[in-house]
């Protein structure tokens, strides 16, 4: 089923946008997809966002998987901002692509030409390879970061990634809780993650887990 571009409605339009990292989510970068996606006439309730891995399985990714199997309906259009946001590799692309074509979907990478959406045999050869380089750059990408960490080991830099906790998230963290907030309000008040939270809460804090009450040793060391 071929679906120009101009004859879907807004309505109809839907956008994808993901990052890898909680860190990236808070670097705007979700923020950046939404308004290109916005751009493209896409309303801001049709815009779904996740935050995991390219290289998850769709099944694996909630919000993709959601998307695609009980919102997404014949006649609509599925866009995302670059191959990468949606797909691991060439096959999961295409095996995508596919799939929503079945539906009678449209799917627009926006870094591909609108006319990919007609299908057309030099678009699809076109999206094809780009989707192949998109791969071997991630590729790359990861042996140069592999690269990089087995020299800054050998040089003894290497320390992993920062967890971001450090005396004021803590001090922070322990405010809110005293005033009886919950670890989803304070997560939003402090802009972090919940899991971050409960980290602070239980390896910092003392609270056991599950019911989050005040570990009695945690007493004696603060009295």
């Amino acid at each position: 089923m071929v679906l120009l571009f101009e004859k879907i409605s807004q309505n109809n339009r839907y956008g994808y946008a993901r990052v890898s990292s909680r860190e990236q989510a808070e670097n705007s970068s979700l923020e950046t997809q939404k308004a290109e996606l916005m751009k493209l006439g896409v309303p801001e309730e049709n815009i779904y966002l996740e935050i995991g891995s390219a290289t998850t399985a769709i099944e694996n990714r909630p919000v993709l998987f959601k998307l695609i199997n009980q919102i997404l309906k014949e006649g609509d259009l599925l866009a995302a901002t670059k191959l990468d946001r949606c797909s691991r590799n060439t096959l999961s692309f295409l095996q995508l692509k596919n799939q929503l074509a079945e539906k009678g979907v449209a799917f627009w990478v926006l870094d591909l030409p609108r006319d990919y959406l007609e299908n057309s045999p030099s678009s699809q050869l076109i999206s094809t390879a780009l989707a192949a380089i998109a791969e071997f750059e991630t590729a790359r990408r990861k042996e140069r970061q592999r690269q990089g960490i087995e020299a800054a080991k050998e040089k003894k830099k290497y320390t992993g990634r920062k967890s971001g906790i450090n005396k004021d998230l803590i001090k922070t963290v322990q405010k809110y809780k005293n005033l009886g907030v919950s670890v989803t309000q304070i997560a939003r008040i402090i802009g972090k993650s919940r899991s971050t939270i409960y980290k602070v809460l239980k390896e910092e804090l003392g609270y056991i887990s599950n019911r989050l009450v005040k570990n009695h040793k945690y007493y004696q060391k603060d009295n």
